[in-house]
């Protein structure tokens, strides 16, 4: 399932070069060498003198306090586990509260679509909320909340700081932000409604999501693409849901030089295609025309 947030989160890209980061603390002691290693923090504290290598779930009830122009947030880590649906993994989940300094209360950093807390996943760099743009910048962490696409795409396997084969899976994380939206000309305008079932699929080896829809009728090829947006589109698209629903939109004007591709969904030529998927054009109109959707 698919969705039009981009990133649910109060606050997004925390500095963690020292400018906006007054401090990370545990049981009262400042924590030091703070890094983030794929979904992970690490940092040294010093105890007794000695300093201690902590990371993953040690932080558990630390708290971290950020300062921004005359602002101060703390965030309080209240929990920290490996994603349950893979133990054995490498995507770490953070429940997190922020407290309201007025009222000396707490409440989640991060809300899903209904309203309800959810969690957060660390990642690396950080993305301009207007265009879906993602910033390379080493110094900067984006808490990216469940149920919006930066943390979907990671649950996915589309894990930025990941690799398969030797291939990065860095552009294939940005693609996937850009096809969950529907965001085909890659400007960050969606084109999609929350809970819209999808197809994923990737020309990976071995492969992270292979079509699941390929036998079932009504579904067809709605893209391929890249990190910049779609690199050709076939004629199953999720505009079409807009127009069963009467949603006024601007048509994206770049969709005409990208409907001639032959093949479309197939990862041939040199589009720059690193995803597709595929899209049942009756789910606005017909859902139960679309049953036996994959789970994505």
């Amino acid at each position: 399932m698919n969705g039009e947030h981009f990133n649910g989160m109060r606050m997004n890209g925390i500095n963690l070069n020292g400018m906006r980061m007054n401090s990370w603390s545990y049981n009262g002691i400042n924590l030091n060498g703070i890094n983030l290693n794929g979904s992970s923090f690490s940092a040294t504290i010093e105890v007794d003198g000695t300093p201690q290598q902590v990371s993953g779930d040690d932080l558990i009830g630390s708290l971290l306090t950020l300062v921004g122009g005359s602002e101060v947030y703390v965030l309080r880590f209240d929990d920290i586990y490996l994603d349950p649906a893979d133990p054995d993994g490498d995507v770490w989940f953070y429940d997190i509260s922020v407290e309201d300094s007025q009222t000396n209360t707490w409440s989640s950093l991060c809300y899903d679509h209904n309203g309800q807390p959810t969690q957060a996943i660390a990642i690396a760099n950080w993305w301009d909320t207007t265009t879906g743009d993602r910033h390379d910048d080493a110094s900067v962490v984006t808490f990216a909340c469940r149920d919006a696409v930066l943390a979907k795409c990671v649950e996915w396997g589309y894990r930025p700081w990941a690799t398969v084969g030797g291939v990065s899976l860095a552009d294939h994380h940005q693609a996937c932000t850009r096809m969950a939206r529907a965001d085909y000309c890659g400007d960050g305008t969606p084109h999609t409604f929350t809970g819209t079932p999808i197809d994923v699929f990737d020309g990976l080896s071995p492969t992270i999501q292979a079509p699941a829809t390929s036998t079932l009728q009504n579904w067809g090829i709605e893209a391929e693409w890249g990190p910049d947006g779609a690199v050709c589109v076939g004629d199953q698209m999720r505009l079409k849901m807009l127009d069963d629903a009467e949603v006024n939109y601007e048509y994206p004007t770049c969709l005409d030089a990208l409907d001639d591709f032959a093949g479309c969904g197939d990862f041939g030529g040199s589009r720059g295609a690193v995803l597709a998927n595929r899209y049942c054009d009756k789910w606005q109109s017909d859902p139960g025309a679309c049953s036996g959707a994959g789970p994505n």
